[in-house]
């Protein structure tokens, strides 16, 4: 696992020094070591957490006659596949790294060769015989890539800190962004809160040359579901999780696994210490939350019953408060899920024991585990009846119950495009229009609407009814640009790599190969998984109640954090004050403090808007870059 970072200037030179300065930003992706090449238009660089052949692994890779140089990010799980079948071909692989096997895969395969690869990664390769830059990320966006062409220039890097060592970058604001965030709770790929600045898509190569630019996807194929045997499909599942689960054990230094009390991390463990002697397992709780908001009880027991050791940390109100300014610099992007510093404090929790964490995270989008599904399920079937997209139009929406709300919002979409934006909308069109500023309203006139973040993926999908639907775009579209951006920016904020066995190719092919019933069924969230992983562990912990990373943050911005909350979205200069009407800003915050609403979602969203700003735009960009 590293950081890497690289600049190429067909036709002009490529700055070594920039490069090291972006380097410097990116060691706590890895502090083991540093790696540097540069030729006539390129430069590329690197910061190594040395996991795979520790000794020897060292980039960049190179093949034979030194006319391929890559850097990469990320674990490569059939890398002893792969080399059998190059050595076989004549090759010469030097190393047991992992990396190795690219330089090689390209000169027989060209771009194309990420198709064969499986695993998490982010790769810049330089073709001296073409002059071409390709840089490369894989299928699921675990590992992050952004790029920039300001100052008629390509520069890469794996965060965004990186990549403001150069100063031809401009800390702009992306205003059709910052719409789509407050859509969202996440910026969709391409874009990011920076104009100047964007993120390469999953499943994506973008290949730099003389000529300009290209991107070209991979794995774009449509699923094509069906109904299968479900005793057949449960043992094919159970015998695909288990061999993820042992490929993503692979590793030269000590594992861990991140734990809660559910059903996902659950399982991972008790695969784990089926393969290794002592498994050691890490949570985190909040306090002041009760049991939705501090699993640690709930995950003892699992470690206890899996013979596992178990490690806990408890994050206090106060140590909440003084950490989220710096999350925001952490993560590098606007932001609202509150929970994301907890990946971070138990990434710091385990860091002393173990470089590498395997995680359950990534199960719930492609298995169907979240509210939305069972909601998008239950709205295909009813939109059969007569009069009932109607009837869910003309019904009020009752304040204070916002899955009522969402529920009878997705029955009345008017499409399936209207029914996926709505599942993940944090403010609607009128909730919007109340909010803008005159300006910022202008400004955004010409902007394509916020569904076009998912009209794409959805078309893809178009076939498939809605649940169907919502399982192919969550897995490339929240899970990338939310939750796995979160996981990589925290976890390796603390030089931990975290591993998500749940998104193993094979195993996210053959949950894709079922019918999206398979998955939600008589309105039970993950029943293919569930039933699949019953006898690795008890009946009350594979159907226990999903809780997550639960934060009491709703009892905080009515107490301890409505202070900064205010000076944030209401203090002069502040990037909330310019873009918002103040007065609706003031109408949220008073209707939350006094309980006649529950505006945790919006306020969360429009606080980490502003904390972005003040540490990537307001402050000086050394400054901020440096954190």
């Amino acid at each position: 696992m590293c950081g890497i970072a690289g600049i190429h200037a067909p036709g002009g030179e490529a700055d070594p020094q920039l490069v090291a300065a972006m380097v410097r930003r990116l060691v706590h992706r890895g502090p083991d070591g540093d790696g540097f090449f540069d030729a006539a238009g390129v430069a590329l660089g690197m910061r190594r957490l040395a996991i795979i052949d520790p000794e020897r692994g060292h980039q960049p890779l190179r093949d034979e006659s030194g006319d391929v140089v890559a850097v990469f990010n990320g674990e490569l799980y059939n890398h002893a596949e792969l080399r059998t079948g190059l050595e076989a071909r004549g090759h010469r692989l030097r190393s047991g790294s992992d990396g190795e096997v690219i330089p090689h895969l390209y000169e027989e395969e060209g771009p194309g060769f990420v198709e064969r690869l499986d695993g998490i990664f982010a790769i810049a390769l330089w073709d001296r015989r073409t002059h071409a830059l390709h840089l490369a990320r894989d299928r699921f966006g675990v590992k992050p890539l952004y790029w920039s062409r300001a100052g008629g220039h390509l520069t890469f890097a794996s965060e965004v800190k990186a990549l403001l060592a150069d100063p031809a970058i401009p800390r702009e604001v992306d205003l059709e962004a910052v719409d789509r965030f407050l859509t969202f709770r996440f910026v969709p790929s391409p874009l990011t809160a920076l104009r100047a600045v964007r993120k390469l898509r999953p499943a994506t190569v973008l290949s730099s040359g003389a000529d300009g630019m290209v991107e070209t996807e991979y794995a774009a194929e449509p699923p094509r579901p069906r109904r299968r045997d479900r005793g057949a499909l449960v043992r094919e599942y159970r015998e695909a999780f288990e061999g993820a689960v042992a490929r993503q054990m692979m590793s030269d230094v000590p594992i861990g696994v991140m734990l809660s009390g559910g059903v996902d991390s659950g399982a991972v463990c008790a695969v784990m210490a089926r393969h290794a002697p002592l498994v050691r397992a890490y949570t985190v709780g909040f306090a002041g939350g009760g049991e939705e908001a501090n699993e640690i009880e709930a995950a003892r027991r699992t470690a206890d019953l899996l013979g596992a050791e178990h490690h806990s940390v408890v994050i206090s109100e106060q140590e909440y408060l003084e950490a989220l300014p710096g999350s925001m610099l952490t993560v590098e992007e606007p932001i609202g899920t509150t929970s994301a510093l907890a990946v971070r404090y138990v990434a710091e929790l385990m860091r002393p024991d173990v470089k590498v964490a395997l995680s359950g995270q990534g199960a719930d989008e492609p298995l169907g585990g979240y509210g939305r599904h069972r909601g998008a399920k239950l709205a295909g079937l009813l939109r059969r009846l007569p009069g009932a997209r109607l009837l869910a139009r003309v019904l009020p929406r009752p304040a204070g119950r916002e899955a009522l709300a969402r529920g009878l919002d997705a029955l009345a979409a008017r499409d399936d495009v209207s029914l996926l934006l709505g599942a993940y909308r944090v403010l609607s069109d009128a909730d919007k229009r109340a909010l803008y500023r005159p300006e910022l309203a202008d400004a955004l006139r010409a902007a394509p609407p916020p569904a076009a973040a998912l009209e794409a993926l959805q078309s893809r999908a178009a076939d498939l009814d809605p649940l169907g639907q919502m399982l192919y775009v969550d897995t490339r579209l929240s899970l990338p640009d939310e939750l796995l951006m979160i996981a990589d920016k925290m976890s390796m904020a603390a030089s931990v790599e975290l591993r998500v066995p749940m998104l193993d190719r094979a195993l996210v092919a053959l949950a894709e190969s079922a019918h999206p019933s398979q998955h939600v069924r008589r309105l039970e969230g993950k029943s293919l998984h569930k039933q699949a992983l019953t006898g690795l562990l008890p009946e009350q912990i594979v159907h226990r109640r999903k809780l997550g990373w639960r934060t009491p943050v709703d009892r905080w911005l009515r107490g301890p954090l409505r202070p900064l909350a205010e000076e944030v979205l209401l203090g002069e200069g502040e990037l909330c004050r310019q873009l918002f009407d103040a007065g609706a800003l003031r109408r949220l915050l008073d209707e939350h403090a006094s309980g006649r609403a529950d505006h945790t979602r919006q306020l969360f969203c429009l606080l980490s808007l502003g904390l972005w700003h003040r540490g990537f735009v307001a402050a000086r960009p050394e400054v901020a870059a440096a954190r």
